[in-house]
């Protein structure tokens, strides 16, 4: 496996990353590549590097974050991710799913917000920022589908529109909503 790879590299990188977001991308991007050719070089020379040695190598390294406070104090126009940013696109989501089941229309203009708001915020991974996107729009895609084949049903004679069927229709685009939310607060907030 490339060193690159593993678990423990790929988090510690993402930990930089993550506490460098007031860099600008070239800087960013560079001592990213730096500190992964520092890891590659130092593990190159143990003849099996497990979990023991990549650990021993990153904390020679240091914190993530003593890392990029040197790297932001180095670097020229740091723009800080302030909390509001990462609350924002959070609290959007959640009106958006709120919306989409009581304000379809409202729903659809605040899920746009969100996902505009999510992609401009440098805090989360493009992962993140995928799945975030995908909830937002899985949501009314879901209510869609399920009205169309309550319809069919309806107009077939097959299906009866229940209480049941009804609180579904309610209780999973919530429970999207309220995952997705749950998830991207966790990612912006992961530990080095």
């Amino acid at each position: 496996m490339k060193t690159a790879q593993h678990p423990l590299v790929k988090n510690y990188l993402a930990a930089v990353a993550r506490e460098t977001a007031g860099l600008d991308e070239e800087h960013r991007n560079e001592l990213i590549a730096d500190l992964d050719e520092h890891i590659t070089v130092a593990l190159a020379e143990e003849a099996a590097p497990d979990d023991q040695a990549i650990r021993a190598v990153l904390a020679r390294l240091g914190d993530p974050r003593s890392i990029a406070a040197s790297a932001l104090g180095e670097s020229p126009a740091a723009v800080p991710v302030r909390r509001r940013h990462t609350v924002v696109p959070v609290l959007l989501l959640a009106l958006a799913g709120l919306a989409t089941v009581t304000a379809p229309v409202a729903g659809v203009v605040l899920a746009i917000v969100a996902v505009v708001a999510l992609w401009a915020t440098p805090q989360w991974q493009t992962r993140d920022k995928v799945i975030g996107t995908a909830a937002v729009l899985l949501v009314p895609i879901l209510l869609v589908l399920l009205g169309l084949l309550l319809g069919i049903g309806a107009a077939t004679g097959g299906v009866a529109v229940g209480k049941w069927t009804i609180l579904a229709a309610v209780i999973l685009p919530l429970a999207i909503t309220a995952a997705t939310c749950v998830y991207l607060v966790r990612a912006g907030q992961r530990p080095a």
